[in-house]
């Protein structure tokens, strides 16, 4: 959801509750709240199941967007596809009352890469090309005065909910190279795509009267950014990753017939380091990422002045953690994987009462020298609060079951 739309939400919150909430609206802080900031989704079946920890530790295509640097290890032709499927909840207690729950169900493309390596007299050196859906908007809101009023919506009552449906992808395109015997470096040009369908509905009903109140908005995303990456190996049983995503320009084109709008704005820095240790076949990975969003700034349609006050001060700068095992079974070709991260949600108006931790596991299985599948699963959960809902307020519990499955072919 993002600023029009809650806007929207407002307006009618105050239609029909006169206007408690106008004191708090005063610096609107939804018109800051952008989902680009949040809603992150995993690059790969391995990385999927290993955390996301893979600035030390990737070994495929997917490094392009984790760490380019990485992509001179892939010294063989690789072609890899994948899918993900995601089952969404939502448990919403509203003036006290227990919403019934709400699911929503997708499944989805989620990366296409090809790694080509270049044959060279020492070293290595590797260009890719990649599709991959790096956010999921994908969610689901239901609210209600009494248990189930929504699927019987007999006498008194008021319900309603939310619907977003879509992604942001982005198309990369780097390389890869050896600048010596431990250290390698790689680069990353990004151009990003995607799209949001939003729907909302509020019913109200009486012994006598009922109101319905219904709204539709799509957005379109484009935007453009780079990354780099370094590598460094001292020996074969630790490794050292860093990496720098450059600012992430955006722009956001609105559609709610019959009016049309559009804004951009500019997403941080951020920054990353990882390291890897190999035990034998064990491998033990974990990355930190940090991005100050406080720095997040808008530059053409809106109030520039209102808005860039306002992203300091309902944005914060967030730490994000990831850790991941591998542990290799070389006579049955198969691996296993677990992992755990904690993704931050940097914006502040929404107080969270549990932050979004990702459990993950996964395998990987050689079906031949060049065919390999991979597949992971993860578990995750957030709890927020919106106090200015409707003037009461509204403590909203999210749990999510993704899965992915990647198909790798190297020659």
């Amino acid at each position: 959801m993002n600023r029009a739309i809650t806007i929207i939400l407002c307006l009618i919150s105050v239609f029909l509750y006169a206007n408690p909430l106008m004191a708090q609206l005063e610096s609107n802080p939804f018109a800051v709240y952008e989902m680009t900031t949040e809603n992150n989704n995993f690059v790969g079946a391995r990385a999927a199941g290993m955390g996301g920890a893979q600035i030390a530790a990737g070994d495929d295509g997917s490094t392009i967007w984790y760490n380019p640097a990485l992509l001179c290890r892939i010294r063989r032709i690789e072609l890899s596809g994948g899918l993900s499927h995601q089952r969404f909840f939502n448990n919403t207690t509203f003036d006290g009352v227990n919403a019934n729950q709400a699911q929503l169900n997708n499944t989805r493309l989620s990366s296409v890469w090809g790694v080509f390596p270049v044959p060279v007299e020492q070293g290595g050196l590797s260009f890719a090309l990649a599709a991959n859906r790096i956010k999921s908007f994908d969610r689901i809101f239901r609210f209600e005065d009494k248990t189930g009023w929504l699927e019987n919506p007999d006498g008194y009552g008021i319900g309603g909910g939310e619907d977003d449906k879509g992604g942001l992808w982005v198309y990369s395109g780097g390389m890869g190279i050896e600048l010596s015997r431990h250290t390698a470096v790689g680069i990353a040009l990004d151009l990003y795509g995607g799209h949001d369908n939003y729907s909302y509905i509020e019913e109200e009903s009486t012994d006598s009267s009922s109101s319905s109140l219904r709204g539709e908005l799509k957005d379109s995303y484009t935007g453009y950014s780079a990354r780099v990456g370094l590598a460094f190996s001292k020996n074969p049983n630790f490794h050292f990753g860093a990496t720098i995503k450059f600012p992430t320009s955006i722009t956001v084109e609105q559609n709610e017939w019959p009016d049309y709008g559009k804004y951009k704005y500019t997403l941080p820095f951020s920054f990353g380091v990882g390291s890897m240790v190999v035990i034998r076949d064990l491998l033990i990975t974990g990355d930190v990422y940090y991005t100050d969003y406080t720095q997040l700034e808008y530059s053409s349609g809106v109030d520039l002045t209102d808005a860039n006050s306002d992203v300091k001060r309902y944005y914060k700068d967030v730490i994000t953690w990831h850790a991941g095992v591998e542990y290799f079974i070389p006579s049955w070709g198969f691996t296993m994987r677990a992992g755990y991260a904690r993704d931050p949600i940097p914006y502040t108006y929404f107080p969270i009462d549990n932050e979004l931790d990702v459990l993950t596991a996964g395998f990987g299985f050689l079906l031949d020298k060049t065919l390999k599948l991979d597949f992971a699963v993860n578990l995750m959960d957030w709890t927020r609060q919106d106090p200015g809902f409707r003037g009461i307020g509204t403590i909203e519990k999210y749990e999510a079951q993704r899965a992915f499955l990647g198909i790798t072919y190297r020659i």
